[in-house]
């Protein structure tokens, strides 16, 4: 039984871009070594509590070692989380994995994720759980020592390096898991090393691919806020330094999601701008990883998104996921909800300052006093709506979806009914039936920028003018001024450029006389 189906690939080299080379994107396998565990109920109690398919990441992770096999990519790249939680045991396999790809002539980058280093993982035996022993952050370079053999760079301070994988290209690996201070921040030492190397890359005149595990940009409005360990501690000032000193483009994961957005420095005469590639995890819904491919002249890539679509012990992957990601994302829901409810009670204050003492006295005395309550609320009122819109983002291209206009309405509807639910018992007090109009609009006025930023697939949604809208799935972009006799005045701004329409409702690609569906699947 084939393992993987491989959308669209045969065609990519000969359509688009005349492509001088491919690379294949992996991030956030996740994989844990079968070694590491014997059916029972250990393993299904961790299972319960996961939105990661775990148990299939073994198997998820062969497809695409045997994936690359076949197609033979010049080089892969994976921005970190190799492992489920960092195991040992996890790493051999990976390592021992890759290692087959580069004896096949398959290069291989890699830089560790937050699941990657240390912390603490567990074997899961039967009806009991064992710690078992995690890669030690001295010994990541010694474990894929192929990667910094090659380096022309390499960091003192963090895993962080530069490689020149190809004439002309040098990508710029970008390490936040090793960091004395806090994981996903990089350190004044590092970033001054990432930007030497940036100016050095530009002085050659080569294309400049960066590889981080945390996000830099924002794929919707205040997705930093509702989620903060998406991205880096510093990234509004890394994404700035890394334009400043000509980085155009990253690549990143940690978000499981399928998202490309385009940060334009806002105002500037001559508009400056970053494209962030996230690539969504195998073992979440819908399983993609992607294809890259670079042009001779080194100016454009080239994006394409595959999927996971069949295991030897599972047809139909996409639905499969599909079901499971449902039935699992509730988890997410407590976490999401009391940072929410969490956010509001610490900043009072400005509740205070906004609306007066009085206003934020009643407030605080409608929230609800447990946490376990905080969570019931907001699982009742709008939990499913949740849920809904985080698989709407997973397939990426909101827009193309008809039902992301009523489930933000449904989300609308759900917080009115929870502050209605919160207040009505005061309602024989005048002052509380103002206040519940105010705490109503209040509430939906807050939701609408991510909400609406997140269903339109537009980031700086507010800003209606500036507001940007990248293809999550398939584009072409200039990153870089054309090498040699083909240079020509280049602004510096990444060209975001898409071929598609839409007809009876679905979306398609064209791409000379070959069209593709929505997901990439050739039509004919």
């Amino acid at each position: 039984m084939k393992r993987i189906l491989l959308i669209g690939l045969i065609a990519l080299s000969l359509i688009g871009i005349q492509a001088q080379e491919r690379i294949m994107v992996i991030t956030d396998p996740h994989v844990l070594a079968p070694s590491l565990v014997e059916p029972g109920s250990a393993f299904d109690e961790m299972m319960t509590g996961q939105r990661k398919m775990i148990d299939l990441s073994a198997s998820v992770w062969q497809a695409l070692i045997d994936t690359a096999m076949l197609y033979k990519p010049e080089l892969v790249l994976i921005p970190g989380d190799l492992t489920k939680d960092g195991e040992l045991e996890s790493h051999t396999l990976v390592a021992g994995s890759l290692q087959k790809l580069r004896e096949a002539g398959i290069n291989v980058l890699v830089i560790p994720g937050n699941h990657d280093i240390g912390g603490k993982a567990y074997s899961y035996i039967g009806d009991e759980t064992f710690p078992t022993e995690t890669l030690a952050n001295e010994n990541w370079e010694s474990t894929y020592p192929w990667v910094y053999e090659q380096a022309i760079a390499k960091d003192e301070d963090s895993h962080s390096y530069a490689a020149e994988p190809f004439a002309g290209v040098t990508m710029l690996a970008i390490d936040g898991a090793k960091n004395d201070a806090e994981v996903g921040n990089l350190s004044d030492k590092t970033l001054a090393f990432v930007l030497a190397q940036a100016d050095s890359a530009v002085a050659k005149g080569n294309m400049i691919v960066a590889m981080a595990h945390w996000q830099i940009l924002e794929h919707f409005d205040q997705q930093g806020t509702l989620e903060s360990a998406c991205r880096f501690k510093n990234a509004d000032d890394l994404r700035d330094s890394l334009m400043a000193h000509g980085v155009h483009l990253v690549l990143t994961g940690h978000f499981h999601v399928n998202g490309i957005t385009t940060y334009r420095t806002p105002g500037a005469e001559k508009v400056d701008s970053l494209v962030e590639i996230t690539t969504g995890s195998p073992i979440t819904y819908p399983c993609p990883y992607r294809w890259l491919m670079l042009s001779e002249n080194r100016a454009d890539v080239q994006v394409e998104t595959a999927f996971v679509e069949s295991l030897p012990e599972l047809d139909n992957m996409h639905q499969y996921s599909r079901e499971w990601m449902s039935e699992h994302a509730t988890n997410m829901i407590p976490q999401l909800s009391l940072r929410a409810w969490h956010k509001i009670e610490n900043n009072m204050d400005l509740v205070a300052e906004m609306f007066g003492d009085n206003i934020a006295a009643m407030l605080q005395e409608c929230i609800p006093a447990t946490d376990s309550a905080k969570i019931a609320m907001v699982q009742k009122h709008f939990g499913s709506t949740v849920v809904e819109l985080y698989l709407l983002h997973s397939d990426g291209n909101e827009p193309e979806y008809p039902e992301g206009d009523s489930l933000a309405q449904a989300l609308y509807d759900g917080m009115e009914s929870m502050m209605h639910e919160m207040t009505d018992a005061k309602m024989d007090n005048m002052i509380y039936r103002n206040f519940q109009k105010l705490l109503i609009a209040a509430a939906k006025d807050l939701a609408q920028e991510p909400v609406q930023s997140l269903v339109e697939d537009k980031t700086q949604w507010k800003q209606k003018e500036d507001a940007d809208r990248t293809d999550d799935l398939h584009l072409t972009l200039t990153v870089n001024k054309p090498r040699g006799d083909q240079a020509i005045e280049n602004t510096g701004s990444p060209e975001v450029s898409t071929y598609k329409f839409i007809q009876e409702g679905k979306l398609y690609i064209r791409r000379g006389e070959q069209l593709f569906d929505s997901y990439g699947r050739q039509v004919r």
